[in-house]
């Protein structure tokens, strides 16, 4: 595992996941986050309602901490470009395990550590995963010195914190979604990519799937070996007829 030895990172539960040395429930008098407003998106369900933080501060803290169901309230059903249907519900109830993105309209981050915080330089990467469903791009921030495919790896916190955030869906890759904060869940990443997205005209790259296919074609033609001629007394066999009756009864005799 490199610099992180033989395991990879976990998550510090009576901590958030920025670091910062402040703890992930409130205390004294504080009353937590309250209601905020989230937007939960499936491989095909995308749903918007306000979610009851408890003692939480944040809602990164809450998710990658409930256990069982995920209760929302006062949902509203969107379409695949984030417009409000009529179908709403009083409350609904989603696993965890089934949520790509939890999206935000409003920042995630942290307050300013006390003195008693432990300071840890990150820097800001670019990230795009592709899920079943959603190409999904945004800012993630790693130790200076750690590795991005290290953080992606770790299995700790299940859902991981990005800004500045799009979400497409892979079908017809049109944008889909902005969220300043959204959260990323690691067990619906099929690929990873690390250097960006690029997005060329059509005649562009259209030009490069005919290069590229191309290519592949040559690589077959050239390794396979199907088009080479076959020796005299390869064992080419003919089919004669027997002098049944039945016309599809024919027999086989090797030439070679």
């Amino acid at each position: 595992m490199g610099e992180w030895g033989d395991s990879p990172p976990t998550f510090d539960r009576s901590s958030d996941v920025w670091g910062t040395g402040q703890s992930a429930f409130a205390d004294g008098d504080d009353e937590g986050g309250g209601e905020q407003y989230i937007e939960i998106i499936g491989t095909e369900l995308w749903v918007a309602g306000m979610v009851d933080l408890g003692r939480f501060r944040r809602v990164s803290d809450f998710v990658n901490i409930v256990q069982g169901y995920l209760a929302i309230r006062d949902v509203v059903v969107l379409t695949r470009t984030g417009d409000a249907t009529r179908l709403t519900m009083p409350e609904l109830r989603v696993l965890p395990d089934d949520i790509a993105v939890v999206g935000q309209l409003g920042t995630d981050r942290p307050a300013a550590a006390s003195g008693q915080g432990v300071f840890i330089e990150k820097v800001k990467h670019r990230l795009v995963v592709l899920t079943r469903s959603h190409i999904i791009d945004g800012d993630v921030f790693i130790q200076r010195d750690g590795s991005i495919m290290t953080f992606v790896d770790a299995s700790d916190p299940k859902f991981i914190p990005m800004s500045e955030v799009r979400v497409r869906w892979v079908s017809d890759r049109k944008l889909a979604a902005r969220y300043p904060f959204a959260l990323l869940q690691r067990s619906q990443i099929l690929g990873v990519a690390t250097e960006g997205i690029k997005l060329g005209g059509a005649e562009t790259t259209a030009r490069r799937a005919e290069m590229l296919k191309a290519q592949a074609r040559t690589s077959v033609v050239e390794g396979d070996g199907l088009d080479a001629d076959l020796p005299a007394g390869s064992g080419t066999e003919t089919l004669a007829t027997t002098g049944s009756d039945d016309p599809d009864v024919v027999a086989t005799t090797n030439e070679g």
